[in-house]
């Protein structure tokens, strides 16, 4: 491994302490300070020029990239246009749609209710179906009761009359 030489060394301190000097140069511009530093005192005085060069060749470069692909842009600036005025679309959309909201909010609260109105009568329809052949015989004990009476048969009749009175001391209402 090499030493290096003392004048090496004091020329990189002589280079830290410059850069240490230039707090105006961002991280970014650090690099291009840095070179600056290092070029003689001709080089220094071509640099304007030597940037101005670049500048046009940049410039050039961007034009001929420009005029390449014009289509792109145009094509970007469309579809931009576009996307505003879908977005625009879309927002007027979500307003109308937010307005309307309560209605809906309000006919779900109004169709729950009607649907539990209905659901109660189906439940009360399922019971009647269910005792449908009990009601039945039911209704049929005073015209059977009066076909007893009417062809003898007292004691099937009072059977009757006691099988009611048990019924209606069983269920009062």
């Amino acid at each position: 491994m090499a030493m290096a030489s003392p004048e090496h060394t004091a020329s990189s301190d002589a280079y830290t302490e410059m850069s240490n000097l230039l707090p105006l140069a961002s991280a970014a511009q650090q690099p291009y300070v840095s070179e600056l530093l290092s070029f003689t005192l001709d080089r220094l005085h071509k640099e304007p020029e030597l940037l101005k060069v670049d500048a046009e060749r940049i410039r050039r470069q961007m034009q001929e990239v420009a005029v390449g692909n014009y289509r792109a842009f145009i094509a970007a600036a469309d579809a931009l246009l576009e996307i505003r005025e879908e977005v625009s679309s879309i927002d007027k959309h979500l307003e109308s749609l937010i307005a309307e909201i309560p209605k809906l909010t309000s006919g779900c609260t109004e169709f729950v209710d009607s649907a539990e109105d209905i659901l109660e009568k189906r439940k009360m329809n399922q019971t009647l179906l269910a005792n449908h052949s009990t009601l039945l015989d039911l209704l049929e004990i005073p015209q059977l009761m009066e076909t007893c009476v009417r062809n003898g048969n007292y004691d099937e009749a009072l059977d009757l009359e006691a099988f009611v009175a048990k019924l209606t001391t069983m269920h009062p209402k």
